[in-house]
């Protein structure tokens, strides 16, 4: 039997892992969406294609409900995009944290000011997304409620990622 010089082994093996990477990516199943992927990642659509549809898929809703869905959605969206810092305040907030932690002497509580600052923000964030939750809930048939709490305690019950 004949043995390969090391290089063409070498490039052999690339060979046959780019083969198999390539196929394993062009197989890679769509999971049910109905858009190619470079659509996903536009900005309308990022709302809708995290946990938040999913929650609400299967459960046969109206036209009206889907429309009053949209609308719920483009809402929340509009409001987030008035409260987006200007780009001069993000590079503002960015520079004073680079300066706490360039700096000779750790400042904590200035540090503290800045992180409970951003958790504020999150948390408001949080419980505006859980309002726009409960009022899609609440346009739910009472059958639909009943399928939806179903699936989310099952769902819950699931143990969590690690």
């Amino acid at each position: 039997m004949k043995t390969l010089s090391p290089l063409k082994a070498g490039l052999f093996a690339i060979l046959a892992s780019s083969a198999v990477l390539a196929t394993a990516v062009s197989a890679e199943p769509s999971q049910g969406c109905d858009h190619s992927r470079g659509e996903f990642h536009k900005r309308g659509d990022r709302m809708e294609h995290d946990g938040m549809h999913r929650m609400f898929e299967g459960l046969d809703l109206t036209d009206a409900q889907k429309a009053d869905i949209k609308k719920l959605f483009a809402e929340q969206r509009a409001a987030r995009s008035d409260d987006r810092p200007s780009k001069e305040e993000r590079l503002a907030h960015r520079t004073e944290m680079h300066g706490l932690i360039t700096s000779a002497t750790f400042d904590e509580a200035q540090a503290k000011a800045l992180l409970s600052a951003q958790q504020e923000k999150r948390l408001t964030q949080a419980i505006e997304r859980m309002k726009m939750q409960n009022q899609i809930y609440n346009l739910l048939t009472p059958e639909q409620q009943a399928k939806f709490k179903a699936r989310f305690e099952a769902h819950a019950a699931k143990e969590p990622r690690s």
